[in-house]
């Protein structure tokens, strides 16, 4: 009895938040110092207030000596440094999609065999699995991406591609396009990832997997379930006997 009724208090407990993590789609966590967000199809950008929810074709705006972290459902895990600008495109069990059109991003993503995060820049395209890496954008679009553990391809305008290894370096500019990777330089190290978005995700991935064991079970009965019989009134086959049996 006393299992049972545990059963059912940690149910009330994480039904609400399954609810509200499904129609979650981005978040922003920690806003310091000057933080915008301009909502899609709204000329007037305002004021983050931490949390602040997020839907696709949002912007996000940081100022001077300002950062922004935010959880993109799904798994990614996002932070934007300095004069920064970021558009959240896409969200989906498939794939999530970002872009950043000036500034630094560092990301997380969480590596899934049918998931894939994509990151757009002026100069370049990024498909990314299972990753750690951070990205520059300039004021001429030129792109440096440096990648700390993962993979991650990297497309540009003129149909050219370059899969980087960790510890790789990449500039991507709009009339060279890519160039040959390099390593990483010593003074740059790997991004610290940020506490409050691991809690996120750790939640996350429990509703995830509550989901998945109750759709297994739901799987298990209808297999269990017996197949439905068909019932035959006496006077229907009392019929169908004569209509044999009979001759012309």
């Amino acid at each position: 009895m006393k299992y049972l009724f545990s059963l059912c208090l940690a149910v009330t407990i994480i039904s609400p938040a399954a609810a509200q993590n499904e129609a979650f789609t981005g978040k922003i966590f920690t806003a310091e110092g000057t933080v915008k967000y301009l909502k899609d199809g709204s000329a007037t950008w305002l004021p983050v207030k931490v949390p602040q929810l997020l839907e696709i074709g949002d912007k996000v705006k940081t100022g001077p000596g300002s950062k922004a972290e935010l959880y993109i459902k799904y798994g990614s895990k996002i932070r934007l440094g300095a004069n920064s600008i970021f558009v959240l495109n896409k969200v989906g069990p498939r794939e999530n999609s970002v872009e950043m059109l000036l500034g630094r991003m560092q990301a997380w993503i969480r590596k899934t065999a049918d998931r894939k995060f994509t990151v757009r820049t002026p100069s370049a395209v990024c498909a990314v699995r299972g990753t750690v890496f951070e990205v520059e954008v300039g004021e001429s679009g030129q792109t440096v991406w440096n990648l700390f553990s993962g993979v991650i391809r990297v497309s540009d305008s003129h149909n050219n591609s370059v899969t980087l290894a960790p510890n790789q370096q990449l500039a991507v500019t709009k009339e060279k396009g890519v160039e040959q990777p390099a390593q990483i330089p010593a003074q740059v190290k790997p991004p610290e990832e940020p506490k409050q978005l691991i809690k996120e995700e750790i939640s996350e991935v429990k509703v995830e997997q509550i989901a998945a064991a109750k759709a297994e079970e739901q799987a298990k009965a209808a297999a269990q379930e017996p197949p439905p019989t068909t019932v035959i009134e006496t006077k229907v086959v009392e019929e169908s006997m004569e209509v044999s049996g009979s001759t012309p």
